[in-house]
């Protein structure tokens, strides 16, 4: 298990400072809980009983030599004297106990706090660069339910079962130490009983682990089902879902429940379990410990040192049970975190070149690319000459989307290559390549802030660019008639606007980029004919010195660009203008055929 937690030092940097420091003080805590302990001997003995301290006969030697002549000086004080000094003692002591338990905690804290604010940044860093293949592997929910639950039972872990594992481990070696030197033998007797106290602790430990890796695949489908209540709820109120998906929440929701009472009533067992068997054995200690005292062989005040520290090393032992148990049950979140921060990143940012735009031409070499064994694409080739304007169209889900999502570099093709004025666009930086790109794509994709950040996605950005990027959409005065007019917050996925709003707001996007090259992927899907028609007056100024590729549904929208790749079964099957591809009365021509008899309907 502790193997688990130390892989941590290898995705974060372990400020081991931190946790010596704790480590520290945590001692010197436990050290002066046990001089604080020891005080019982001279209040029992010399104050309580007013009689002589004995010193045990099975002391270690070095010790008894060390301590008689203390004793005896002890001895010499009349109990009035040692009582008034004693006070004072027990105080400053119970002073420097509350520092140290302070500072060390301080630290533990602090070193727990820091490892899990790192690990929670490198999840979502490492989210953020990966492929977008991986996003069509994990549902959004459960990716969330690893950030936000995962990593918050690590937080638990790590800052506050870890340090007080810690804690209660050093307390019982202290009191050991001291049990042992009042008795060796009396001691092994006491410690008899251990092994049946922490044995069964270890059994329930096991099945916790199990069940914390169920309740977290059920929190992750938790996720899922609120994710999508909120997503879909036009459909849900449309098709009387309601019912429905609040049964199958309930059901989730009350399989958590189940496996939380299932841990929870393993983790209470173990306290009153310890407690029953403490409180046998300490029958039989204290009629041992007696018979020694009334013999002569110690002091009541040494015995009742040996109890307290017996006593005393029950509960941090429970305690150690207790959150090994815990810890164990947090280990559970531990591959999962680990199976996110050791995915393969497919994309890498290897190259060294910065692009600055098309000069000449871009090229598709014998490309092809595969997702989970199924072939999408396959030996595609083609060219794209600067400025020229190319529409991709075919059957819904042959890998239009796909083959732009190459040119961005959000996959890896397969196979073959593609170029950039000769060169591999793999050379170039990630940055400087998208930064020459610019994509509209089907779905519009707006973040819950404002207008004005929407389009520029840039902290400060240049409003006067803002207003010339939507000047020739048509959605000035629109945007000009908001309260806040750039200012507008639109909302959690622009639900605030229409379809063709939100639409328009994407566009206005990327061309507040100003990039050489531009995809429009179904760009004009969400608007009307009506509004279609005024704005492809804008887009044809828009793409005009740019280099665009044009993926389409609307096949009329393509009547008057340079070149048409029709894709179909993965294969380019025809290429041309659209009056060549129309009369050659081939696939294109059945698709326009197909689109323009459902019009006529």
């Amino acid at each position: 298990m502790f193997k688990e937690y130390l892989k941590l030092k290898n995705y974060v940097k372990v400020p081991w400072i931190y946790f010596t420091a704790g480590f520290i003080f945590m001692f010197l805590f436990g050290i002066t809980n046990g001089i604080s302990l020891s005080t019982t001997v001279p209040l029992m003995d010399r104050i309580f009983s007013q009689k002589y301290i004995i010193l045990p006969k099975n002391f270690p030697p070095f010790l008894y030599n060390n301590l008689k002549e203390f004793i005896n000086s002890l001895n010499r004080f009349s109990p009035s004297i040692i009582l008034k000094y004693l006070i004072f003692f027990i105080i400053f002591v119970t002073f420097l106990k509350g520092i140290f338990f302070y500072l060390q905690n301080y630290f533990f804290k602090f070193f727990g706090m820091r490892i899990i604010t790192d690990i929670r940044n490198k999840i979502y860093s490492k989210i953020t660069y990966l492929s977008l293949d991986f996003f069509t592997k994990e549902r959004s929910g459960e990716i969330t339910t690893r950030i936000i639950y995962d990593v918050g039972m690590l937080t638990t872990a790590l800052a506050d079962q870890f340090p007080q594992f810690i804690l209660k481990s050093c307390e019982s070696c202290i009191y050991l130490a001291i049990i042992f030197m009042i008795d060796w033998k009396l001691s092994i007797v006491s410690l008899f009983i251990f092994p049946l106290l922490l044995g069964p602790v270890f059994k329930i430990s096991k099945k916790l682990r199990k069940l914390g890796k169920n309740i977290q695949e059920s929190y992750g489908k938790l996720g899922n089902l609120i994710q999508e209540n909120v997503y879909t709820q036009q459909i849900i109120k449309a098709f009387n879902q309601q019912e429905k998906v609040i049964k199958k929440f309930e059901k989730e929701n009350e399989n958590i429940f189940s496996v939380g009472m299932a841990i929870i009533k393993r983790m209470t067992i173990i306290t009153p379990f310890t407690e029953i068997m403490a409180a046998v054995g300490a029958g039989g200690i204290i009629f041992y410990g007696g018979k020694k005292v009334i013999e002569g062989d110690f002091s009541a005040g040494f015995f009742t040192l040996f109890l307290a520290g017996l006593f005393s090393l029950i509960s941090p032992l429970k305690t150690i049970g207790t959150m090994y148990a815990s810890l164990k049950h947090s280990s559970s979140a531990l591959p999962r975190i680990f199976s996110i921060l050791e995915e393969e990143v497919k994309v890498r940012d290897t190259g060294r070149k910065i692009f600055k735009g098309i000069k000449e031409k871009i090229e598709f070499k014998n490309v092809s690319f595969s997702y989970e064994n199924k072939k999408i694409l396959k030996n595609i080739s083609f060219t794209v000459k600067k400025g020229e304007k190319i529409g991709i169209v075919g059957p819904t889900g042959v890998g239009k989307t796909t083959l732009i999502g190459l040119l961005l570099r959000f996959y890896e093709p397969e196979e073959g290559e593609i170029l950039i004025d000769g060169e591999n666009i793999k050379e170039f930086t990630l940055d400087s390549l998208r930064k020459n790109i610019g994509l509209v794509t089907q779905e519009p994709i707006l973040f819950y802030d404002t207008i004005e950040k929407n389009i520029s996605l840039e902290e400060k950005s240049d409003i006067e660019k803002v207003k010339k990027s939507v000047a020739s959409l048509f959605i000035s005065d629109f945007i000009e008639s908001l309260p806040e007019k750039y200012n507008t917050i639109i909302g959690e996925r622009g639900i605030t606007l229409s379809g063709g709003q939100k639409q328009l707001l994407t566009i206005a996007r990327a061309i507040y980029k100003d990039p050489t090259i531009l995809i429009l992927d179904e760009a004009t899907s969400s608007l009307d004919a009506k509004l279609e028609e005024v704005l492809q007056a804008g887009l044809e100024k828009i793409i005009k010195d740019r280099t665009v590729f044009i993926i389409a549904h609307r096949l009329s929208s393509l009547r008057n660009i340079d070149r048409i790749i029709v894709l179909k079964d993965s294969y380019i099957v025809e290429e041309g203008t659209h009056q060549e591809l129309f009369d050659k009365k081939g696939i294109y021509y059945n698709l326009w055929k197909s689109q323009f008899d459902n019009i006529k309907k």
